[in-house]
């Protein structure tokens, strides 16, 4: 009898010493695992959230020329007013459009100060001949811009830059005079006659 209660004690606690190990190494992986996973936790992605837009450019027909409105969907990564312009240089996706700014140009910065929005353009929008300079294409480009910007609901006047700068040369090229022709002396407000029929 004293042999087997020795024989049942010594089992039990080979048992139990088991369990506790068995106890101990669960709860230090559960544990590292928890750890593990709260260094190396990847955070959800918040996607970036979208927006459509209204860009103009330029359609020619028979006898004359005008700006007709493009609809396109983009990322919200920027400034809306920054993503306007960026867009309207990178041109139409319709083939029956046709740009209104060199694709050269860069945005060197652009402002909203009360109910004016001021950009201001790199050199290339006056000197890149990409988009011949005429009395047809330079209104078409000034109030691709402007027709653009202030289909922001704050934006009621435009501002054009170049370099920084209103008027001056810019390698032998008026500033003021932009293409020749309207020149960018003024503050622009929307010109919606410049605007053709929609369909």
């Amino acid at each position: 009898m004293k042999i087997l209660n020795k024989l049942y004690f010594k089992n039990f606690n080979k048992i139990l010493i088991t369990l506790f190990v068995t106890i101990l190494v669960s709860l230090s992986t559960v544990g590292c695992q928890r750890i593990i996973d709260t260094i190396f936790k990847e955070e959800p992605i918040t996607p970036i959230p979208t927006q459509e837009i209204i860009l103009y450019f330029s359609k020619c027909g028979e006898k004359e020329c005008f700006l007709m409105e493009e609809i396109r969907e983009v990322k919200l990564d920027k400034e809306l007013q920054l993503i306007l312009i960026e867009e309207l240089i990178k041109g139409p996706v319709s083939k029956e459009l046709s740009p209104t700014i060199p694709n050269s140009t860069m945005v060197n910065s652009i402002k909203i100060e009360e109910d004016l929005a001021v950009v201001d353009f790199s050199k290339d929008i006056i000197l890149d001949q990409q988009i011949p300079h005429s009395s047809t294409t330079e209104p078409l480009a000034i109030f691709s811009i402007v027709n653009t910007l202030t289909e922001l609901p704050q934006v009621k006047r435009v501002r054009i830059l170049v370099e920084g700068k209103s008027e001056g040369e810019i390698e032998g090229i008026a500033i003021e005079d932009f293409w020749g022709h309207i020149g960018i002396q003024e503050i622009f407000e929307r010109n919606e006659e410049i605007i053709g029929p929609k369909g």
